[in-house]
């Protein structure tokens, strides 16, 4: 394959990729037939999907049908980025990493676009329709190709760490989840851990760490310590908050705590993470995860 960046042609050829090539179907998601009129009506650029299903399981379970897949675009069509199965979207991206997801959605406020940015999405389109193209969305949503080669072996010998200390704000969040996933995959982590369920699980923290324990207040900071080895990632998150009961969080699996949105982050992390430990009356979280690609050799 050529280098994006010495073939002038390239973006002509992957339009093309989603537009017609059998190994690189464009798959549709839209459970309301309503909004999904709407957006065909307002938007001049949307392609015919190869197939549309009405959720993210469905899909799951049409794409385990191929018996294999090297390419695939999936557009995503929500009336609310809120309304997304976040644990079905999660579930995609872990078991095809090779499909490139774009949103098309009404309504996504920050923290739900940090958190479907931090699974992988990897574009949310918003209105006005009419002024998005989704197909030169979809074209330029492919990978880079890497430029430089890994050494597994000096990352076996070797350990980072890191310390930001940052503003209330969550559009650092995305920057952090940046630097941690390179270093991830460097230190030889599953591409699952390196592109989803970490990733995930830091953004949960560090959001939780600003909007309820800094009550996202500019003057409060929080600080984010991380370590990174071979054989486990580790992060501190430090808020400036007057911290919380974790024992008083509701379990939202149970009853009518389903319907509700608070508790779920909490949830997640323990579901995600071998350890999540919370210290200091709650201004203080621990998250560990074990490497389970690690393979035996010295670390420093």
């Amino acid at each position: 394959m050529a280098n994006r960046s010495s073939d002038p042609d390239a973006t002509e050829r992957r339009r093309a990729v989603f537009a017609g090539r059998r190994d690189a179907p464009l798959m549709m998601v839209a459970p309301d037939a309503d909004f999904l009129a709407r957006v065909r009506a307002e938007c001049e650029h949307l392609p015919e999907p190869n197939a549309q299903h009405r959720s993210i399981a469905e899909l799951i379970a049409a794409l385990g049908q191929f018996d294999r897949i090297q390419l695939a675009f999936v557009l995503l069509v929500e009336r609310s980025g809120d309304a997304i199965d976040i644990p079905a979207l999660r579930a995609l991206r872990l078991e095809f990493p090779q499909v490139v997801i774009v949103a098309l959605l009404e309504a996504c406020d920050q923290r739900c676009s940090l958190r479907l940015q931090s699974i992988g999405v990897h574009g949310i389109l918003l209105p006005p329709f009419g002024a998005v193209d989704v197909r030169r969305e979809l074209a330029g949503a492919l990978p880079n190709v890497p430029q430089f080669k890994r050494n597994t072996d000096l990352m076996r010998r070797a350990q980072a760490r890191l310390d930001f200390l940052i503003p209330s704000d969550l559009s650092y969040v995305l920057g952090i989840n940046h630097e941690l996933s390179l270093l991830l995959k460097e230190f030889d982590f599953p591409p699952q851990e390196t592109r989803v369920n970490i990733p995930l699980a830091c953004d949960e923290a560090i959001t939780n760490a600003i909007v309820h324990g800094n009550g996202s207040d500019p003057a409060k900071r929080v600080n984010v310590q991380i370590y990174v080895s071979h054989s486990r990632f580790r992060m501190r998150v430090i808020d400036q908050g007057p911290g919380f009961d974790v024992e008083a969080v509701a379990d939202p699996r149970a009853g009518e705590n389903v319907m509700k949105g608070s508790g779920r982050g909490v949830f997640l992390m323990r579901s995600i993470m071998d350890s999540v430990v919370y210290k200091e009356g709650g201004r203080v979280l621990e998250i560990e995860k074990l490497n389970p690609g690690a393979r035996s050799g010295p670390e420093a």
